[in-house]
């Protein structure tokens, strides 16, 4: 009877052992993987002056030149495609470039989580990561390589998102990205370089120019002039000004907590990452004009940032408020909502949340714009805009300058 009993227990400690730990990770799945509610804001939460100025035949429209990147096309007429040989005729027209939204990027807590899929894990049977499928991260990151506590570490993935084709709100020949919908491109949890340093290094070796004081010297030039109104320096590719270096390229940022910053660095070298990789083009430029092209190098005036979540950078209201449960009702006594319910803050309209949650009192957007260059400074435009209880995630729009050739005459086609 005694052995019977002692078996008993043993199994029963042994369910327990295994059973508390699956229950806990559930629980942390849950908390930590919050809704961003992305589609809820594709009005009211877009930056859609974003979209301004253009550039149309040379001349620049509804706004100043200080919003078209440096490098992009001036000129006046184009020529692409076309073949003689083949008695096909060129397509013959004008310049133009504009801004337009063509990326989402998450940066995220735990591995596999996805605010902008509404909360969900995109691998559900493996959410605690490892040394192969990324790891825990946030405010507070834990890189494999490095066992360095004061530090963040974010898992980022990519989607494609050209949100101008996916509302149809302009239909402009061959002067899209080649995105025609919403796509996972790169998560960095199938990169093992993304959490070890010395598997980077072996990856990219060229950052042993560039991850030193030298580099931190550009970084620091890049920052001042950013701080100042410039724009990023394409030519040093190495550095995302204030945010930091872009090499290595891993997940883990030594030597701080913030955030807002340590999302935005690795927002930036996951782009450097799929640049170095091919997967994204260059559509900024003279050589892009009938078409994007490789390149290998990160052009970092290419692009502009917005963060979505946890607040927007756009001044107004989430378009779609997230009504509180009713606590009293809650089996477990009422005293927390659901993991995954955040409270959209009023944070950049200086007003509190009706419906309890965190209050988040920001100050208003500066100058009035809601994008950001790479690497400028987020006291200028979102060091405010982290948020409790959203478990250290954050969802950015990227907007992408697009050069091409509107054709007025001759083959109409693809130009390729």
């Amino acid at each position: 009877m005694k052995l019977r009993n002692k078996i008993a227990g043993i199994a029963a400690a042994l369910v327990l052992t295994f059973a508390v730990p699956a229950l806990a990770t559930g629980a942390q799945v849950a908390t930590l993987c919050p809704d961003a509610g992305v589609f809820n804001e594709l009005i009211g939460g877009v930056c859609w002056s974003a979209l301004f100025p253009l550039r149309i035949a040379g001349m620049t429209w509804f706004g100043g030149n200080s919003g078209v990147p440096n490098g992009a096309s001036s000129g006046f007429m184009c020529e692409c495609g076309g073949s003689w040989s083949h008695l096909q005729l060129p397509t013959v027209g004008v310049q133009i470039g504009y801004w337009q939204p063509t990326m989402l990027m998450e940066a995220v807590s735990h591995p596999f989580c996805s605010p902008v899929l509404g909360g969900v894990s995109l691998q559900p049977d493996s959410t605690v990561g490892s040394q192969w499928t990324g790891s825990w991260g946030g405010n507070v990151g834990t890189g494999v390589s490095t066992g360095n506590k004061n530090s963040t570490f974010f898992n980022v993935h990519l989607w494609t998102f050209p949100l101008i084709t996916m509302m149809q709100l302009a239909n402009i020949p061959d002067c899209n990205t080649g995105y025609s919908g919403m796509n996972l491109m790169l998560m960095s949890e199938v990169f093992p370089t993304w959490n070890d340093d010395l598997l980077s290094f072996l990856a990219s070796p060229e950052e042993l120019l560039y991850d030193n004081p030298i580099g931190l010297l550009g970084a620091t030039e890049e920052c001042a002039q950013e701080s100042l109104g410039a724009q990023p320096i394409d030519d040093e590719y190495w550095t995302a000004g204030c945010w930091g270096l872009l090499y290595p390229m891993v997940g883990s940022n030594l030597g701080g907590n913030d955030p807002i910053q340590a999302s935005n660095i690795d927002v930036a070298r996951m782009i450097a990452m799929g640049f170095r990789l091919g997967f994204l083009e260059r559509t900024m430029g003279n050589s892009t004009l009938c078409g994007p092209r490789r390149t290998y190098v990160l052009p970092k005036a290419q692009y502009r940032f917005q963060i979505l979540f946890p607040n927007d950078e756009t001044n107004q209201e989430p378009n779609a408020s997230v009504t509180a449960p009713n606590v009293s009702a809650q089996p477990s006594g009422g005293s927390m909502p659901p993991a995954n319910y955040v409270t959209p803050a009023a944070s950049n309209q200086g007003t509190l949340p009706q419906n309890g949650g965190v209050n988040i009192q920001a100050p208003p957007t500066q100058s009035g714009e809601c994008t950001h260059w790479m690497g400028q400074t987020p006291f200028q435009w979102g060091e405010w805009d982290t948020q409790p209880a959203t478990g250290g995630n954050y969802v950015y729009l990227v907007w992408q300058w697009t050069n091409c050739c509107l054709g007025l005459i001759g083959n109409q086609g693809p130009t390729g």
